[in-house]
């Protein structure tokens, strides 16, 4: 009997838990001791284990794994973030996904992306399955760490999709990805693939049970709670488009309902690196002990500046410079060499690279732009409009209030995500995908490209160890 790619044995993975936690955060307890790896018995048996291997799993996040371009959630989402026209990435790590030249099966994007994500999902579903079966944790308990254990899979299971498919309003029917529930083990055979909406499906399922029953109180920002998974719901429905309202109503519940106090941020020229930043939701925690040191995108590549600087490889298109006003405090690009190679124009001191710069994963101010999105396509303009306004007046004292309607507001909303969010998510990316629109990269660029809509390039090939090892896919689901 084959075993399932990457997903680990059970005792393991619960050994990993403990062995993963030390120093995890400022905001949580002592290291457990035992060293030696530990029965689920044990480790669901009371909260302070439990929550000791909730820890592991988010310290997993930030790892460092293979290589530079290939460590944790930043990498995955870096690697999204310079597949567009508004940055440039130098001769250096993420060249390739850079070029689009990062898909084939046995390449390192597709397999780490893939083994990254099913680990953290295999995780997930040990969490879930031992609270479950526990005998000791209280009901109370139980709800809330599997509630965060559905969080976290929905959470990797949206990163495969949007990976490894293509768009969900293009084909949803599509077979690309295995659904696992529960936890492997060494004896695992691997699933068959299920349609694109039966993943997505699974992922809102598993976030509608999750707000149900998580509160708003968690041990730190690093954590989950209710706003977590209601802001990762309403980023899923701007994929499926098919609830409008319902991504509307997520994403004010995430940011509190007050655009105009959820937006002010304490990151713009600070460095983009405190996830103390009342604006940010749920960030990944690290300091000098805890670091993922050069393995920190983005901002060990967009930061030219500060000691110590590393791989100085991300540059701004000019073009994309030209749409930030002078007043707007969200224009931190400069001309830092005088190069006379066009592309080396423009770097920005968004982000500063310190060895321990927290991440940002999701934050308010996206969220109110998601609900300014869903009133737009809810024909509600002129809500559309002072949602808009409110963040654009918090960054650009001298901002104006949209009087744009139709496809210009929808494309003034879209622009604001970009200015917003560059660096961090893939916001370009993600847009263009979402709304089948190509990736037109202008004459600035070191790497001069056009991406169709709905090209087999908006997706990874499943890699071929994983083809190798299930019996249950064929070798023809990478035939495009």
């Amino acid at each position: 009997m084959k075993k399932i790619i990457n997903l680990k044995r059970y005792t393991i993975l619960l050994s990993f838990a403990f062995l993963t936690i030390v120093g995890c955060s400022k905001e949580f307890l002592d290291e457990p001791k035992n060293t030696d790896g530990v029965t689920s018995d044990v480790v669901f048996s009371n909260n302070s284990t439990v929550e000791a291997f909730i820890t592991g799993i988010l310290r997993n996040f930030r790892s460092q794994y293979n290589l530079v371009d290939s460590a944790g959630l930043q990498s995955i989402y870096f690697a999204r973030t310079i597949k567009g026209n508004d940055l440039i990435q130098a001769p250096s790590w993420y060249l390739f996904d850079y070029s689009h030249e990062n898909r084939e099966p046995n390449y390192r994007r597709t397999v780490f992306n893939w083994d990254f994500s099913y680990e953290i999902i295999n995780q997930a579903n040990t969490l879930i399955q031992g609270v479950t079966n526990s005998t000791t944790l209280d009901d109370a308990a139980k709800k809330e760490y599997i509630a965060v254990g559905k969080t976290l899979r929905a959470f990797y299971y949206f990163q495969l999709a949007l990976d490894f498919t293509p768009n969900y309003t293009t084909n949803s029917s599509i077979s690309r990805l295995p659904i696992y529930t529960e936890p492997a083990t060494g004896e695992s055979e691997g699933n068959p693939t299920s349609a694109t909406s039966e993943v997505y499906s699974l992922i809102i399922s598993d976030l509608k049970a999750a707000i149900a029953d998580l509160s708003a109180n968690r041990l730190g920002k690093s954590y989950i709670n209710k706003a977590v998974a209601q802001g990762i719901l309403a980023r899923v429905l701007l994929v499926t488009q098919d609830d409008w309202a319902l991504a509307s109503s997520s994403a004010r519940e995430a940011y509190g309902g007050d655009a105009a106090a959820a937006v002010p941020s304490t990151s713009y020229g600070t460095g983009f690196l405190d996830m103390s930043d009342p604006e940010w939701i749920w960030a990944m925690y690290q300091d000098q002990v805890e670091s993922t040191y050069y393995y920190g995108a983005p901002a060990n590549f967009t930061d030219h500046i500060s000691a110590p600087a590393f791989y100085k490889a991300t540059y701004i298109n000019k073009n994309f410079v030209n749409t930030f006003s002078d007043s707007d405090e969200r224009n931190l690009f400069f001309d830092l060499y005088g190069s006379s190679t066009p592309y080396r124009e423009f770097i920005t001191t968004k982000f500063s690279f310190t060895l321990e710069e927290d991440f940002a994963i999701l934050r308010k101010s996206e969220m109110v732009l998601i609900d300014a999105e869903a009133q737009y396509h809810l024909n509600n303009e002129s809500a559309a409009h002072d949602l808009l306004y409110a963040l654009q007046k918090d960054r650009d004292p001298n901002a104006v209030k949209s009087s744009n309607t139709g496809q210009a507001l929808l494309d003034e909303i879209l622009l604001e995500r970009r200015k917003e969010l560059y660096g961090e998510n893939g916001v370009e990316w993600f847009d263009l995908k979402r709304y089948k629109k190509p990736i037109v990269r202008d004459d600035v660029h070191r790497v001069v490209l056009t991406v169709p809509a709905d090209s087999p390039l908006w997706w990874l090939k499943i890699p071929e160890k994983e083809i190798d090892a299930n019996p249950n896919i064929d070798d023809s689901i990478n035939n495009e």
